[in-house]
Parts: C-alpha cells; sequence; structure tokens
C-alpha cells in the first residue's frame, strides 16, 4: 500500500493516508512530507481508503456489539463502525478505531469517500472527521486548535480572532502583501499556550480580489456570488498561499504577543477586557471545531468514556486562557471597512 505523507502542522500535527491527492480543512494545499517529519509530529493519525467489513455477527458468543444510530461498537474496544445503505444498494461505512492506544485510523470506504463529501445533519465527510478528531487530539496533546489568522511584524506577534466574514482572514494578507509583515495563519493555527503554530496551507484568502488577483478566482468569487451552491464543487485547483508570501516570511511559528478580536462599528481601536476577549475566543472556536459534538466522536466516547469530550473542553479553555493572559496587549478593532483592520493594528504595534 502506497502511504502519502502530509505535514499540516511542522513538528505537531501529521496526516498518512494511500489515497492520492486528498485534501480537508488542515491540508487543502499541504505538499507530500517524508515519514521522518511525520513521525516527529506530536499528533499522528492516518486515513486509509479500502473495503471496510462489518464487525462480526453479534450473535457471536464473543461478541456483543451496541447499536448507536447508524453507528454500532463494543465497549471497550477502541473501534467504531458506521453503516448506511445509499440508494441501489450501496454501502457507506467506515471505521474509527485507536483514539485510546496506538496510531488512530479512519478507514473508509471508497462509496463514502466519493458520496459524502461535505457535511449534513449525522454525515460528515472524512476531512470533516477528521478535523474533529484532530481537534480532540491536539488538545490531549497539549495544543489548541485555534479559528484564527496571525502575522508578524518585528517583535510582535499578532493573534486575530473574529466571527466569520468579519476580516481575519483580509487582515493578515494585507499586513503580509502590503506591509512586509511574516504570515503564520489565515484562517487556522495552533498553539501551546504560549507560541502560535503556523498550519500555513489553508486558502480562504481566495474569496478576496484584492488578494487573489488570478483571473480565475476573480472569475470563479464573480459566479459563486451569483450561485452560491458553485462553491461546494471543486471547479478549479485552490493556490496555496506560498504562490503569493515569499518564503523568507512563511513562519514555522512564533510567541505571541498581542491578540486582536475584530468587530464590524466605526473605527477604533479599544484595550481589551480579558475577561471579555477569553468569552470570545472560546466562543469563536466552538463555531469552528465540533469535537464536542461530532457525532463519530459522541458515539465512540458512548462505547469508550477514556477519550474524555468534557476534560477536552476544559484544556482547550486553558490554553485559551494562558494565550489571553500572557499577551503584552489585547485589543478590540472595530472599523466597518475590513480593510482598515490591518493598518490599525500595525499602527499600533509600531508596524
Amino acid at each position: 500500500m502506497t502511504e502519502n505523507y502530509h505535514i499540516c502542522v511542522q513538528g505537531v500535527l501529521g496526516l498518512r493516508t494511500n489515497a492520492a491527492g486528498f485534501k480537508w480543512s488542515w491540508g487543502v494545499n499541504v505538499p507530500a512530507g517524508s515519514r521522518e517529519e511525520y513521525e516527529a509530529c506530536a499528533v499522528r493519525l492516518r486515513l486509509v481508503v479500502g473495503d471496510v467489513d462489518p464487525p462480526e455477527d453479534a450473535s457471536a458468543p464473543d461478541h456483543v456489539a451496541g447499536k448507536y444510530h447508524y453507528f454500532s461498537g463494543v465497549p471497550g474496544a477502541d473501534s467504531i463502525y458506521y453503516e448506511r445503505t445509499l440508494l441501489g444498494n450501496q454501502k457507506l461505512r467506515f471505521r474509527l478505531e485507536g483514539l485510546l492506544s496506538g496510531e488512530p485510523t479512519l478507514h473508509v470506504n471508497p462509496q463514502y469517500l466519493r458520496y459524502v463529501t461535505h457535511r449534513f445533519m449525522n454525515l460528515h465527510s472524512a476531512g470533516y472527521i477528521l478535523t474533529d478528531v484532530v481537534g480532540l487530539l491536539l488538545l490531549q496533546a497539549g495544543y489548541a486548535p485555534l479559528h484564527c489568522s496571525a502575522f508578524k511584524k518585528g517583535d510582535s506577534t499578532v493573534l486575530v480572532l473574529a466571527p466569520p466574514n468579519t476580516g481575519k482572514t483580509l487582515t493578515t494578507m494585507i499586513a503580509c502583501l502590503e506591509h512586509d509583515a511574516g504570515f503564520l495563519a489565515e484562517d487556522l493555527a495552533v498553539s501551546d499556550g504560549t507560541t502560535v503554530f503556523s498550519a500555513p496551507w489553508t486558502s480562504t484568502f481566495r474569496y478576496y480580489d484584492r488578494i487573489d488577483r488570478s483571473r480565475r478566482s476573480r472569475l470563479l468569487n464573480r459566479l459563486t456570488a451569483v450561485v452560491p451552491p458553485l462553491e461546494l464543487l471543486p471547479l478549479a485547483k485552490v493556490s496555496g498561499v506560498d504562490t503569493l508570501v515569499p518564503p523568507d516570511r512563511l513562519l514555522h511559528e512564533a510567541k505571541i504577543t498581542h491578540v486582536a478580536v475584530l468587530e464590524r462599528g466605526p473605527e477604533a481601536v479599544t484595550e481589551g477586557d480579558r475577561d471579555e476577549i477569553l468569552r470570545k475566543a472560546v466562543n469563536l472556536n466552538r463555531y469552528e471545531f465540533n469535537y464536542v459534538k461530532a457525532p463519530a466522536l459522541v458515539a465512540y466516547e458512548f462505547f469508550n468514556p477514556g477519550i474524555g469530550l468534557d476534560e477536552a473542553a476544559l484544556q482547550e479553555r486553558r490554553l485559551l486562557a494562558q494565550i489571553v493572559a500572557g499577551a503584552t496587549r489585547t485589543w478590540v478593532v472595530s472599523s466597518t471597512d475590513a480593510t482598515r483592520y490591518a493598518p490599525l493594528l500595525l499602527d499600533r504595534i509600531g508596524g
């Protein structure tokens, strides 16, 4: 079986899979890595695409399987199985195993990978399942996944938080492309409570013509503005941030010195109350990372309470609190023009 290695966050998060060209939220544009780089990551997981056999017959004397909606599992077996029948009697199947021991692995059959491409009710694509699992595994390893952007200018590293479609991606990309800041993240990152680790393989910047000026992206943005569902189709190859930011300004990690929350409103930069900043950070992370209510993980915990979803949520809050408490300054930045956030922040840090 051919193995492909993807290093989503250097030294922190790696994926190995037999699926060529697999793309998901932590690695839309991630290039091939090496086995050595993969094994050096603190969190490692595996995706295997192939036949997925159902568990043993429940009537076998040594097998007592329980049901949890479309899932089945055995208490303490460190594995759950999902099966659902599609039209034409095709079976959608996956098995998730190893969350309590060894290398966590998601096995999906080709039909599941082909037909389940997004998230709808309790049907989640392989990419969404892996994202949920990663959120849990990172927290268990002492890292918080972050829904943020981040850049570094001089000695200052700014972690930017904001509700979706407010401007966090645009803020970092303007800081990097127009003010020579170092790039750390535009949509996702990881932190141990003091340092932000780069996950540079996302590409939400493509929705901004000011950032991605390619004819292809401008055309697709206009088409999806008229017909929004087109956004869900793989109409074109997605470019990576490395096509826009020079290699010497693609940073792997930096110590967080400032935290900024972006909001729409009259232009202003105000000192943020740290308790309120923390509350918003927790809320914004909850929007992006759904491990606590992910169907596969909830079903897994039903049979294997040791995976500790409640403990992971507490760890997430502790790490976010450490980030906010350790920042030199915390700000709330308001503007009705999303392109103004970057200049306002750069002015404050002397950039």
